[in-house]
């Protein structure tokens, strides 16, 4: 049971999903410093990724290829994630949907540690940056895509990095 939880490591297509994403943020990080907020088209378009991702992950568990155990672990935390970071509920993050949705498209590529790593990361990401990003913000509200993509960038990063290691070996 929960036998592959801990592996961080990624598939070259989700190193690929990732990137993508990474491109979508890019562009939704430069409209939420402007104005404030993600386009809409781009929430529309993340949620259709973690959904798809999600009933991908239903097609692996039927055929074998994805434990219950990992895809339920995953799963539950990334509901937990960002339910906790939702504005109406605001115990880890108080996001706007949008943030929580390219939150979710992300952590729905990776695996259950990839995931606790993730929502950690874009945690710490945002203390360190916070004070940058206020100034392009409200008295109460910041962008918040910049730690989005910045901590998207960083697990990008590590996961190449860590794949060049075990693809070496």
């Amino acid at each position: 049971m929960f036998e592959g939880v801990f592996d961080f490591t990624m598939e070259p297509i989700q190193l690929y999903a990732l990137s993508f994403l990474l491109g979508s943020f890019s562009v939704a990080t430069l409209s939420d410093i402007k104005r404030m907020s993600a386009q809409s088209e781009f929430v529309s378009v993340w949620a259709i990724i973690a959904i798809g991702l999600f009933v991908i992950d239903v097609y692996l568990v039927g055929t074998d290829r994805l434990a219950w155990d990992i895809f339920g672990l995953k799963w539950i935390l990334i509901v937990v994630f960002s339910l906790l970071s939702h504005e109406r509920v605001g115990v880890y993050f108080h996001l706007a949907t949008g943030d929580v949705v390219a939150m979710m498209s992300a952590a729905a590529i990776m695996g259950p540690v990839g995931v606790v790593i993730f929502y950690v990361l874009v945690k710490i990401v945002d203390w360190l940056t916070r004070p940058i990003w206020k100034s392009f913000g409200t008295e109460t509200a910041y962008p918040f895509m910049p730690p989005i993509f910045l901590t998207t960038a960083i697990v990008l990063i590590a996961s190449w990095l860590l794949a060049d290691q075990v693809f070496i070996e």
